[in-house]
């Protein structure tokens, strides 16, 4: 797999020569992680380098490696009385800190493709907003002019989408529909084909390399399988770990120091076998994000989908322009609320009481009350 990096090297190397090597081997990654964790001289470059949005996640994913393999170590050493053993746990600290770190600057990338989608974008503007109320306050007439722009673009009715009990159907389906790809090499036709033992055997011996990637359990059709598949292992696991729940190794109960020999090493074992199945249900979960986000950006590319935008905007701009008054009246039910000036705080959006206010407004906009709410407004400003 090429050169294997030790931690004292990481400081030498230039980081320009450090990305292919990372970029072949996930040990490498991991070394690289606990060394910029733990070694104050690491370059800045390198420091940069893992926090950039295309490594941000597997920077991630080496962390939480490293976390469970020096975790497992520093309770091997207390079990032992081996002298290595406060060392090392300054280690664990400043890799859990690096992966608390990571996990908030993979937590923000997140956020920051939620909050730049189109859902979350048509939330926070005021503009978007009233638009839509209106919409909901003049159903027929919208539906009306939505048919004739829709008409005047040649834009036909297309069957609605399926819905989907759960992702792992929507991405057979976009995979059966040609929507995604991947190669069903015969590794993958043989896991695709096999028994629910044969799938847990599979993701077992690819967790235990974390150096090695069985792509035939990432395949597209294999992901819920491969999910079901550490969910079982880390439920099996649990007891033999020592833990109360597979997702997390926790602290080891005061009696397992009092443990023979045999029984501890069991134990151990057992541990880190756990902590790399988490690693593994991390990755898994990358996998399903990259394949959803990939599928909602290439409905936003289909012609149809777009001439549809196009005809809805339309549709809707002469519904403002048939009712510039009570348009006019929810942006100014709205105005208080915004966090600056045409934009709501992402915290109303999601919170109860954005749905109070547009059932006041829409119900305001169907008995006429809305008129006496402008009228005092007028009054007031003269």
């Amino acid at each position: 797999m090429g050169e294997r990096l030790r931690l004292a090297d990481v400081e030498h190397v230039p980081t320009d020569e450090l990305v292919p090597l990372i970029t072949d081997s996930f040990d490498n990654l991991v070394t690289v992680a606990i060394a910029e964790a733990t070694n104050g001289y690491i370059p800045q470059r390198t420091r940069r380098l893992l926090r950039k949005a295309e490594w941000r996640l597997d920077w991630q994913d080496a962390l939480l490696c490293a976390c469970g393999e020096l975790q497992v170590a520093v309770e091997r050493m207390r079990y032992t009385g081996d002298p290595r053993l406060e060392a090392t746990e300054h280690r664990l600290r400043r890799v859990r800190n690096r992966a608390h770190e990571a996990g908030v600057l993979a937590k923000k990338l997140r956020s920051n493709d939620f909050n730049n989608s189109a859902e979350r974008k048509s939330g926070t503007s005021s503009h978007l907003t009233a638009l839509s109320w209106l919409r909901n306050a003049f159903p027929g007439e919208y539906a009306e002019l939505l048919q004739q722009e829709r008409a005047r673009r040649n834009v036909g009715d297309e069957a609605e989408g399926p819905s989907f009990r759960n992702v792992h159907e929507q991405i057979k389906y976009a995979y059966e529909h040609g929507q995604i790809a991947a190669p069903r090499t015969p590794e993958a036709e043989a896991l695709l084909g096999a028994d629910d033992a044969a799938v847990r055997l599979a993701a077992a011996a690819d967790a235990k390399d974390q150096e090695e990637r069985n792509m035939a359990l990432r395949h597209p059709l294999m992901l819920g399988r491969w999910e079901n598949a550490l969910r079982e292992l880390g439920e099996r696991t649990a007891e033999r770990a020592r833990v109360e729940t597979p997702h997390g190794l926790g602290i080891l109960p005061d009696d397992f120091y009092a443990l023979p020999m045999e029984e501890a090493t069991a134990v151990l074992n057992a541990r880190r076998f756990l902590a790399a199945i988490q690693q593994r249900r991390l990755e898994y979960k990358r996998y399903v994000r990259q394949i959803t986000q990939a599928l909602r950006e290439r409905e936003r590319e289909s012609p149809h989908v777009i001439a549809s935008a196009e005809a809805k905007a339309a549709a809707s701009q002469l519904l403002i322009e048939g009712h510039p008054s009570e348009y006019a009246y929810v942006r100014a039910v709205l105005r208080p609320h915004e966090a600056r000036d045409g934009f709501l705080p992402n915290s109303l959006v999601t919170s109860p009481q954005r749905a109070g206010i547009k059932r006041r407004v829409l119900a305001a906009l169907a008995d006429g009350t809305w008129k006496q709410s402008t009228a005092s407004e007028a009054l007031g400003a003269g």
